[in-house]
């Protein structure tokens, strides 16, 4: 008899500014995608549109689930969807690194860097 494999639970998290709301589709679909192309399971899909300094409401509540070890990684299409600052970026990525829970970003800041940005135990 074979073991039961387990799939990583995957919370997607997708942010457009009120004026880049066309993204929203893109970041869902490539998210989506990469997690079929992992084989993960997605237990959470999160989207937000708001400034970059408001409250995220919904993104308090992906991190809820990962406090919960609902999730074993976070997936965003781009870095900075998920920061609200730079202070907030490194605190989230700190308290998702101290809870095991991983964080990956599907794509890069800048051209010439590497396509995904990992702070995963994945």
């Amino acid at each position: 008899m074979g073991r039961a494999v387990n799939k990583m639970k995957m919370g997607l998290y997708a942010r457009v500014s009120t004026h880049d709301q066309q993204t929203l589709a893109l970041q869902q679909e490539a998210m989506v995608a990469y997690a079929r192309q992992r084989g993960g399971s997605i237990v959470m899909t999160v989207e937000e549109v708001g400034s970059g300094v408001s409250e995220r409401l919904k993104r308090d509540a992906l991190m809820r689930a990962a406090r919960r070890r609902d999730l074993d990684v976070v997936v965003v299409w781009r870095l900075d969807r998920w920061g609200r600052s730079l202070a907030d970026l490194v605190n989230t990525l700190q308290e998702l690194q101290q809870l095991g829970v991983g964080f990956i970003s599907l794509t890069p800041l800048r051209k010439g860097h590497s396509r995904c940005w990992t702070v995963c135990r994945c």
